[in-house]
């Protein structure tokens, strides 16, 4: 009787085992490895066996899936009259030092991808973080990009976000019809541009304000269209109105430019057109529209 209170934890344990490889039904593969060595890829599949283990799924632990396994139909076939309910496979893909890990989950026994889960690590010793977020997206059908934690977020995700071209210019402008000068400072982009401008010309009115032009053409030369909000300053400030008030205060109104710009692709632009003021309340002695022509450098 003592031998038989001994043997049977032994036979319970191995029964237990037994019944936990028989309910194991998930399995992880390595589709294709993207030439990393044989136990580097055990390694990653380690990884994504355990996550998933974690995470509830019970997973299979076959020496024949160790190595990186072709998706045949034969396979898919064999894995199905196995009992293997729920198949992951693993991509791993090469971009420069970079690596491309992808995760599927697939409807067994066909090929169908179910769900799919991508992100780039800096290298492939980034895998312990990458495989478990991907994991994490698979079995919760969300976006990669969804799982990243202050422990987990990749070099990839980290760096600093790239801008779109832009570039600063001063801007110095001659008036031709009536005499004048501007100065100001833009910001010009691919297709655009925004900046603060003072220009002033004689018997004109004044302007300072903000700026914008759009700019179609993306060659080395182009025409633009731009308007201008700001204030304006009557021509001269001895005016007054009819009782005997000044009226030099400066008053609401708006700049319309048309031109054409050269240099596009150097890194001193010219600038060739015309433009309007357009002051938004009456003022004695100055015009209700101003036009001027003018040239303008950018540098």
């Amino acid at each position: 009787m003592g031998k038989v209170a001994k043997v049977f934890p032994v036979l319970a344990l191995f029964w237990l085992a037994a019944a936990g490889a028989a309910y194991a039904n998930a399995v992880v593969l390595v589709a294709e490895d993207g030439g990393f060595d044989s136990s580097t890829i055990q390694t990653v599949r380690t990884i994504a066996s355990s996550e998933l283990r974690a995470r509830g799924v019970a997973v299979t632990d076959d020496p024949e899936y160790h190595a990186t396994v072709p998706l045949t139909d034969d396979l898919l076939q064999a894995l199905s009259q196995r009992g293997v309910e729920r198949l992951f496979v693993l991509r791993l893909g090469r971009l420069g030092e970079k690596v491309m890990i992808s995760m599927e989950e697939l409807r067994a026994p066909d090929s169908t991808p179910l769900f799919v889960a991508t992100l780039t690590a800096e290298n492939i010793e980034e895998s312990d973080a990458v495989v478990p977020r991907l994991v994490h997206s698979v079995l919760d059908r969300v976006p990669a990009d969804k799982t990243a934690t202050i422990a987990t977020v990749t070099a990839q995700e980290s760096q600093v976000f790239r801008k779109k071209p832009g570039e600063g210019l001063w801007i110095l402008g001659l008036g031709v019809t009536p005499l004048g000068g501007s100065i100001g400072w833009s910001h010009e982009a691919q297709t655009w541009r925004i900046g603060a401008l003072f220009q002033g010309a004689e018997d004109d009115p004044p302007f300072f304000g903000l700026e914008g032009a759009w700019i179609p053409l993306e060659g080395d030369i182009s025409p633009y269209a731009g308007a201008g909000l700001g204030v304006v300053w009557p021509v001269s400030d001895d005016v007054g109105n009819a009782n005997g008030e000044g009226n030099a205060n400066p008053k609401l109104g708006a700049k319309l430019d048309l031109g054409v710009e050269f240099f596009r692709l150097h890194s001193v632009r010219l600038l060739v057109g015309g433009s309007a003021v357009i002051p938004f309340a009456s003022m004695p002695g100055t015009h209700d529209f101003n036009p001027e022509l003018w040239l303008r450098l950018g540098f």
